[in-house]
Order: C-alpha cells, then sequence, then structure tokens
C-alpha cells in the first residue's frame, strides 16, 4: 500500500490531544499583526498545554503555549531545510505523533482532534483551502495535492523516512525545487528514497492556507501557484476570503 483515502464518514471522531507534538515552523517574516491573528486560531485549536515546538529564526520570539520547546533555525532557506529542521523537532518530541503547524496556515480544532494514521504510514488532511495574498479580489481554492503543512504522522515511522533522506544525501539535494512531502511518490522517486505510505483524509472544519510573497520560494506568484477547480469567496467557519486576506495586507 502506497497511499489511502480516509471521507469523514470514517473517522475516529474527537482524540484527546495527549499523544500529539506540534512542531510549529516559522520563517518569522510575517507581519506581526497577522502573527497574532495566526496564533490566536492555533491556540484556540490545540489548546495552551499542548506539547509544542517552535522552530525559529529570532531568539527573541516568543510562542504563547506553556510547554514549548525552541529550536533556533540558522540555515539558509530552503524546502530542504524545512524538512531537515522538521526533523530536529520530530526527535525533540516525546509523543506517539507529530503534526506540523506553519506560521501562514490558520488551523482548526478538527484537524488535530480528529484523525492519526496507522503505525507505517504519514497522513495529510485534505480539507485545506489556498488563498493567494496577491489577488485584488481573492478567493478560497481547494488545490488537488498534499500539503506538509497538513501533516499528522507517528514519530519514529516519520524520523525513519526523513534520516533516510539526509543519509542519502548529506549536503542536500541538488534540486531544492524537487524536495517535498514524506509519502508524495514523486518528490521521494526524485530523491532515490524508499515509498513511504500515506494516507489522504478530510477533517469537517478545513484549515486556510495563505500563500504569499514571503513564501520560501520566491517563484511562487509568478510560476506555479494556481487556483484549484473548486472555488469559492465564503465558506463555512472562516468567512469572506477577502477578510482574512486583509489581516495580511493590511498588517
Amino acid at each position: 500500500m502506497a497511499c489511502r483515502e480516509v471521507w469523514p464518514g470514517a473517522r475516529v471522531g474527537r482524540i484527546p490531544m495527549d499523544d500529539i507534538t506540534i512542531i510549529y515552523i516559522t520563517a518569522n517574516e510575517m507581519p506581526i499583526e497577522w502573527i497574532d491573528f495566526q496564533l490566536s486560531y492555533l491556540k484556540a485549536a490545540i489548546g495552551e498545554k499542548t506539547p509544542t515546538i517552535c522552530i525559529t529564526r529570532n531568539s527573541s520570539f516568543v510562542f504563547p503555549f506553556s510547554e514549548a520547546k525552541y529550536v533556533l533555525d540558522n540555515n539558509q532557506k530552503s524546502y530542504w531545510n524545512i524538512y531537515h529542521q522538521l526533523l530536529i523537532g520530530a526527535k525533540l518530541a516525546k509523543t506517539k505523533y507529530i503534526a506540523t503547524a506553519e506560521d501562514d496556515v490558520l488551523y482548526t480544532s478538527e484537524h488535530f482532534k480528529e484523525f492519526r494514521p496507522k503505525n507505517d504510514e504519514v497522513s495529510y488532511d485534505r480539507s485545506r483551502w489556498s488563498l493567494f495574498a496577491w489577488e485584488s479580489n481573492p478567493i478560497y481554492c481547494l488545490r488537488n495535492r498534499i500539503s506538509n503543512c497538513s501533516l499528522i504522522a507517528p514519530r519514529e515511522y516519520l524520523i525513519d523516512a526523513l534520516e533516510e533522506r539526509e543519509k542519502k544525501w548529506p549536503n542536500g539535494f541538488e534540486r531544492d525545487d524537487l524536495v517535498g512531502e514524506v509519502g508524495r511518490k514523486m518528490v521521494e522517486n526524485n530523491l532515490g528514497v524508499s515509498r513511504r505510505n500515506m494516507v489522504e483524509w478530510y477533517s469537517t472544519n478545513a484549515i486556510v492556507q495563505l500563500n504569499h510573497i514571503n513564501g520560501t520560494d520566491d517563484r511562487q506568484k509568478t510560476k506555479w501557484k494556481k487556483h484549484g477547480q473548486i472555488k469559492a469567496y465564503d465558506i463555512p467557519y472562516w468567512g469572506k476570503a477577502k477578510e482574512i486576506v486583509n489581516v495580511y495586507d493590511n498588517a
């Protein structure tokens, strides 16, 4: 088995948060008003005492969670480095599972509490709306791909996958644009590493990913960030797309 799907009717229900550590990844480039806005939703989603590991480029950055640990990232910004830092965070965690949280994504409690993958698979929440901050009349869209920002994985299985990458490419992969998610067939074929099992699932309340000019790859606006086929101006829980983009634009 390489990939399977779990639709809403097959979820296991709400899960206590004592089995998971949140690995928060930030490049510390988002406006402060957006940071406060985004972290307020993350805190509502996971509570203040869920174990968290904050991977930050700013040694004075204060992460508002009582159980937080910090990792200072001094490496050059790249996709390879994101997964290198994720490996560091996963090794620091003590829980059975880890979940990523990125600073440009708005999270719901359902995303963290409705599903856990098997011990030999990583999972991605496909209930993920995208927004493009550079649009004058922004809309939500559903893009047909997985994203590391929605990863929930067994810690040991993820560590094994990321360690294999680094053993194969100790100085990083030669083409950073071909680096990507664990369990994604094209990525693992490009890297020449083992294919990892992956499950795609769907939370009842979607998360929202903001695409913006502060992203890891500055080509995303002009080259490869495109709308998905399903679009909306207004969605349940989050409201109007323009109101979310305005938080970023007006910061």
